[in-house]
């Protein structure tokens, strides 16, 4: 029984320590060479979503984005 009062405690304890996700202000990123960056990783997390949606789901999931710089990206489900 006192085992079980020290689990209940400690699982209370991990709850109420939890940290939160900080809220980003979005704005434009000024600095050239970080937005590159960063719109290269958001690219290739927006592609590792819309396959994990076409495998999860089978679905045909089409996905077309222009960079800055004006290049072509984009993504196709293959078909099954």
């Amino acid at each position: 029984m006192e085992r079980r009062v020290e689990l209940d405690l400690l699982q209370q304890e991990k709850k109420g320590t939890k940290r939160k996700r900080e809220r980003v202000e979005l704005r434009r990123i000024e600095d050239r060479t970080s937005r590159q960056v960063r719109f290269s990783k958001q690219r290739n997390g927006l592609f590792k979503k819309a396959y994990k949606l076409s495998v999860l789901c089978n679905a045909q999931v089409a996905l077309v984005i222009f960079s800055p710089a004006g290049r072509l990206h984009e993504f196709t489900s293959a078909d099954s």
